[in-house]
């Protein structure tokens, strides 16, 4: 979530029930977030005890699952059926009858099926949406102001090549599904994403009047929402055909500063609307992602640039960055540019970055050529970010995803960050906070160049209707 909050207090583990507002007390928006989020958890396990991990609502027999994301065959290609699904508590919707599998609203430019045995299955993740992206959520009556953003549950049906023990022959929905459960679901996405831990410097520095001493602990002036995010993922592949390091990034405010654009055509930009905070105005050096609705559905990292210079003399703000993508963005896909806080390094290469660190704090990442940081597990000392922050990745060969990603609040009144500690006060290392993918199986098929041949095994899970128990 790209929020502008002061944090996510959620936490499931305490199992709270309710956030109750006291009379004359100061209202957090992470108040009204927490409550929210309490609800949704409960519908989730709520869902998860009655339906299961995955599953859609029987037909009128009740005896098999209804027309709920059917996988059929037109001509050797996939469509899928109209109806409900449910996935660890999560609904997905499809509203279109036979919808071709090229054609899905939240997967554009799906790739063609891999040849072999595919397994087709069901890919739920929660997206962020702000008026950058729907403008319809804000009210023109109040001439420009932003207001809350939204929260959106995005599907898509997706294929992968499986292996069947032993053969396919006579392979059933069962047999399918129990494979899913054993063998295909860590095939797809079973490997570790990577662990990371923050903290402030500690250590005792010299006692000079006219500088932070090292080992100050947080010593920014404001209270920021920290967010860390992979930018490179692993598993990608350079020019000469060796794997490129995972990069990632950081912002002092979640991430949530964002300018929507009328149009950007290689490194010009155009801005829909000048900013109004000057807090938030772009100048030189400023890092910026290209973003848009096609980089998002489809995970992978926008653009890295600087601000190399802004142009508002005339009726648009024009930026100039130092990199752009590699085609103009069409305006229906809400194409931003998202700032990002690592400052630039001098004498690096075109649009590098590194940490800030200062104060004594260990070494900033080093930059990489796709304008992020390298992301370095178990780095001795530890990345340094900017006012006394460090993170560290934990060791152990992790496959980091594009989009994860890590948040913490550091608080100038305590001079230190809000993240889990153990029994000695150490900082512990713990997955991402997000993206979270919810899968399902829907069938199996075999194909051949993009194609189906032979018969779809349905491997959908229903469930009946209560109504139907008593009837």
């Amino acid at each position: 979530m790209h929020a502008d909050v002061e944090r996510f207090s959620f936490d499931p583990a305490k199992r709270f029930l309710r956030v109750i507002e006291q009379q004359g007390r100061v209202m957090l928006a992470a108040d009204s977030n927490e409550q929210a989020a309490i609800l949704v958890a409960f519908l989730r396990d709520l869902a998860v005890d009655v339906i299961g991990d995955f599953g859609t609502p029987a037909g009128p027999s009740n005896n098999k699952p209804g027309p709920g994301f059917q996988v059929t065959l037109d001509d050797g290609r996939i469509r899928i059926g109209q109806g409900r699904f449910w996935v660890d508590g999560l609904l997905c919707v499809n509203d279109t009858d036979l919808l071709p599998y090229e054609d899905q609203p939240d997967y554009p430019a799906a790739p063609k099926l891999p040849t072999g045995k595919v397994v087709v299955y069901l890919d739920l993740w929660e997206r962020h949406v702000s008026s950058a992206q729907d403008p319809s959520i804000r009210d023109v009556a109040l001439g420009g102001p932003d207001t809350c953003t939204r929260s959106r549950l995005v599907w898509q049906v997706k294929t992968a090549e499986v292996r069947a023990p032993g053969g396919s022959a006579g392979l059933t929905g069962k047999g399918a599904v129990d494979l899913w459960r054993k063998m295909w679901r860590d095939q797809i996405d079973g490997q570790s994403r990577g662990r990371m831990a923050v903290e402030v410097e500690r250590a005792t520095g010299p006692a000079d009047p006219c500088q932070v001493p090292a080992g100050a602990g947080y010593y920014g002036n404001e209270n920021q929402l920290y967010r860390v995010e992979v930018h490179r993922g692993s598993g990608v592949l350079g020019a000469n055909g060796e794997e490129l390091p995972a990069t990632f990034k950081w912002s002092r405010d979640n991430g949530s500063v964002v300018y929507p654009l009328s149009r950007i055509e290689g490194t010009v930009a155009v801005l829909q609307d000048p900013p109004v905070d000057c807090t938030k105005q772009l100048t030189t050096g400023t890092l910026v992602e290209v973003v848009d609705d096609l980089t998002t559905l489809l995970g992978r990292p926008g653009v890295l640039a600087r601000v190399v210079e802004v142009d508002d003399d005339g009726d648009d703000v024009v930026i100039h960055l130092s990199k752009g993508p590699a085609e103009a963005i069409l305006p229906q896909r809400h194409p931003l540019l998202r700032r990002w806080d690592h400052p630039a390094v001098e004498g690096g290469p075109a649009g590098a970055a590194a940490g800030g660190g200062g104060g004594g704090a260990g070494p900033p990442a080093d930059p990489d050529d796709d304008g992020a940081l390298k992301l370095v597990e178990e780095a001795d000392p530890p990345l340094a970010l900017e006012d006394g922050i460090v993170v560290r990745f934990e060791a152990g060969g992790h496959r980091y995803r594009t989009g994860d990603y890590w948040t913490f609040p550091a608080r100038a009144a305590i001079g230190d960050v809000i993240w889990p500690r153990d029994d000695n006060g150490d900082a512990l290392a713990v997955g991402p906070h997000g993206i979270e993918h919810h899968l399902a199986p829907l069938a199996v098929v075999d194909a051949v160049e993009g194609m189906v041949t032979g018969a779809v095994v349905d491997c959908r899970v229903g469930f009946p209707r209560l109504a139907t128990l008593f009837a």
